[in-house]
């Protein structure tokens, strides 16, 4: 997620002479993870301390599988959504459920006919009763034993009822043999599920949905599972204390996931780890336009309305999902070396936001210079009807919220967010994290592009931002970048904070190295999860450096350094 500012927050202080740092500072201290929309249990100091040492111990040894077995899954701060999962008959289960003529293995050319999605039971089985791929901040995220390969979305949206009703199917491939798995899922209602063409039984559980095929999945061969569903989707905060889920607006919604917030509307398997090609047929009332990510591959109008059906070829995690109905233009455009741009402007909006559109040539331009050529297929910007703060890069066309643009200017936040979102193409969408610890991955790579683009335009000097960043990461002592609790996740620690540790590095290691550094990191691993013992490993193999220390002091310490290192590294070659 870009810098992205809960409503309670002002942004009236972003000016040109403004930091960005006070208002990082401000979403920082705001996320408290006691909102009244969670039930939070703390399981205590000596469970978070036992994650931060196997953490380390496995960031350098590469054993992942010491998060799992070193400390209990349910260490740390977990989180139950009120609004979404239903509480109140945690000891009953949902019976299993046959579905009947599974003659075919694809959904049907429009989405299937539900009954209202209000009227359905709630789902109603235990609440631990969750798998999980492991991970350490959202351990029930994920599904053990999927890799899926591809999504077919089908969703009719009603937005006078603020209900969607259809299907998805997702192409798996199993990673071992399994005789019932899961899909996160909290909130969907299930109709029926299809496992390659034939009836499986299914029971709806508070977080997830767990099939029970009439066979067992067999590893490396691919299987098609087919979910036929409604819900009456909504929003909330997230344990992270940002809202996510599906949000309503005057003219249509748009949808907020990360970093839990698709299974609220969408079987899937909900983990960054997990990243696949989508299919999008969005069908709306008429008059209305259905945007999500790839390229536009048709749009036809029918009996129940206009279907918009969009394909992305780029592999994509389920948190970057982008999904926006409403009152929009869409605009097409060419970039650097023919690169495809194809933004969403609200019809209002069209000349209004001409300035903003015009950006996208030189940030891409001046970006590919520093991290190699742009990673992705084509993009743009998505100018929503959403609340002020918003910036998420979601795939390929990153979203932003009109109120934050009406100026029809290019002051210090337009330029801010506009850059922060376009280096997510790189580091995050690209290359995208394995785990939710590894965040700042993302969010410290965005922030420091950010400030070379700021100190680009005559803004602020990168030396100027970086100085204060430090000062503010000593004087909060909020932690290590590299170890974030879940309430966390999007805190000053994870942006700015994230971003001096790739300051003091690139000091450390000299421009030269830094850069290839960070064009060879896109390179190798474009189209993948990575975690962050590969950036660590893959810097001490480019420099030539042991910086077994360097990580340790800059990104795993309780306290960092308070002063940027002063010169390039004697480098001791790596054991």
């Amino acid at each position: 997620m870009g810098k992205f500012f809960p409503k309670r927050i002002d942004l009236a202080p972003f000016t040109g002479e403004c930091s960005s740092y006070d208002t990082v500072s401000a979403v920082g201290s705001a996320i408290d993870g006691s909102d009244s929309t969670w039930e939070t249990r703390e399981t205590g100091a000596r469970a978070r301390k036992c994650h931060r040492s196997v953490r380390r111990l496995w960031t350098y040894a590469g054993l992942a599988g010491l998060i799992v077995s070193g400390c209990s899954p349910h260490s740390g701060v977990r989180a139950e959504r009120s609004e979404v999962i239903d509480t109140s008959a945690d000891d009953q289960t949902v019976p299993s459920v046959d579905v009947s003529d599974p003659s075919s293995s694809e959904p049907a050319a429009g989405p299937p006919t539900i009954s209202d999605p209000s009227a359905s039971p709630s789902p109603t089985a235990p609440a631990d009763n969750t798998d999980g791929v492991g991970d350490e901040l959202f351990p029930e995220l994920g599904n053990p034993g999927l890799d899926v390969h591809d999504y077919h979305v089908v969703l009719s949206y009603d937005p006078k009822s603020d209900t969607i009703v259809g299907s998805v199917t997702l192409t798996i491939l199993p990673t071992e043999d399994r005789d019932e798995f899961t899909l996160d899922s909290a909130g969907p209602r299930v109709a029926s599920v299809l496992v390659d063409g034939s009836a499986a039984r299914f029971v709806e559980e508070r977080r997830e949905l767990r099939i029970s095929p009439s066979y067992r999945l067999t590893k490396g061969l691919l299987t098609k599972v087919v979910v036929a569903y409604s819900a009456a989707p909504l929003s909330a905060d997230s344990i992270a204390g940002l809202p996510n889920g599906w949000f309503h607006t005057d003219s249509g919604s748009y949808v907020l996931n990360e970093p839990d917030g698709i299974r609220t509307w969408l079987p899937s398997n909900d983990h960054p780890s997990d990243k696949a090609t989508w299919t999008f047929d969005i069908t709306v009332p008429p008059g209305i336009t259905a945007i999500a990510n790839g390229q536009l591959q048709s749009q036809s109008s029918g009996p129940k309305g206009e279907t918009w059906t969009w394909r992305e070829d780029d592999p994509m995690a389920t948190y970057l999902v982008q999904l926006i109905t409403g009152d929009y233009e869409l605009v097409e455009g060419s970039g650097p070396n023919g690169l495809p741009l194809l933004s969403a402007v609200l019809t209002r909006d069209r000349e209004l936001m001409q300035p903003y559109l015009d950006m996208i040539d030189d940030q891409i331009d001046f970006f590919d210079d520093y991290f190699g050529p742009y990673p992705l297929d084509r993009y743009g910007i998505a100018m929503t009807d959403s609340f002020s703060g918003l910036a998420m890069e979601t795939q390929g066309r990153s979203m932003f919220s009109r109120d934050d643009f009406l100026s029809g200017e290019l002051g210090y936040l337009q330029e801010l967010l506009l850059s922060h979102e376009v280096t997510h193409m790189w580091f995050g969408n690209a290359v995208t994290i394995g785990t939710w610890g590894d965040i700042w991955l993302n969010e410290g790579f965005a922030t420091y592009g950010q400030w070379m683009w700021l100190e680009h335009v005559g803004l602020a000097t990168l030396t100027e931002q970086a100085d204060e960043a430090i000062r503010t990461k000593s004087l909060a002592g909020e932690g290590p970048s590299g170890e974030p609790a879940a309430a966390e996740l999007f805190s000053f620690n994870s942006y700015d904070g994230a971003a001096v540790v790739l300051h003091a590095l690139r000091l450390t290691i000299g421009d030269n190295t830094f850069f290839a550094l960070l064009q060879q990191w896109v390179a190798d691993n474009s189209g993948k999860s990575k975690i962050t013992i590969d950036f660590m490993s893959l810097a001490m193999e480019l420099s030539a450096c042991d910086l077994t220390s360097f990580f340790d002091q800059w990104l795993f310490a309780e306290v960092a350094p308070s002063d940027f290192p002063q010169d390039v590294m004697a480098c001791e070659p790596p054991a």
